[in-house]
């Protein structure tokens, strides 16, 4: 029996915790380092953190699509149509979000009239391709926050979904994302 064709392909399900650890990093240093460092030196390196992980995320979502582009989905159990409509159309908003609030964050970087270096992990520095422009960087700013807002609620969405469909429904769903193939254990 091939169980390959029963889950998301390694590489999709690898990218996709990933991305969800790297997410859920990016919101804590993101969160504590605006309401709750007040320390200029420690608010710099939170800030230098939070931005490699969002130069992490916005590489590993660009990675993610081009992975999922390439995949074979596997075939969703029975569902209504407009719950497929509505897991379709909550995956589409994740992959946009995954790509806005990385793009926003840099877009803020590149344009606040305070030029901070933004260190990729220490190891080199993002150019600063656009001059100073508040104007800009008020819009960057509040898409990012409106953003970080969205995507947090559409996670725990997500997130509840699957332990619905685990947890009440108990079909494959979460499976499909978790499970480690039985081709998968051959491979390691």
């Amino acid at each position: 029996m091939d169980n390959s064709a029963k889950v998301w392909p390694l590489s999709l399900r690898m990218v996709h915790w990933v991305s969800a650890v790297l997410v859920v990093g990016a919101f804590g240093y993101g969160v504590y380092m605006v309401q709750v460092v007040q320390n200029a030196a420690q608010r710099f390196e939170l800030t230098q953190v939070h931005k490699s992980i969002g130069i992490a995320v916005l590489v590993i979502t660009v990675v993610r699509l081009f992975l999922r582009i390439g995949a074979t989905a596997p075939k969703p159990g029975p569902s209504a149509p407009l719950l497929l409509v509505a897991a379709k159309t909550a995956h589409i908003a994740l992959y946009a979000l995954l790509l806005a609030m990385p793009l926003s964050g840099w877009l803020m970087v590149t344009t606040t009239p305070v030029r901070v270096p933004t260190l990729a992990f220490g190891l080199f520095e993002l150019p600063y391709p656009l001059a100073p422009a508040l104007p800009t960087y008020r819009i960057a700013r509040a898409i990012h926050v409106t953003s970080a807002i969205a995507l947090a609620s559409l996670i725990a969405l997500h997130a509840a979904a699957a332990l619905v469909h685990a947890l009440m429904w108990r079909d494959r769903t979460l499976a499909r994302m978790w499970r480690i193939a039985a081709a998968d254990r051959r491979k390691a």
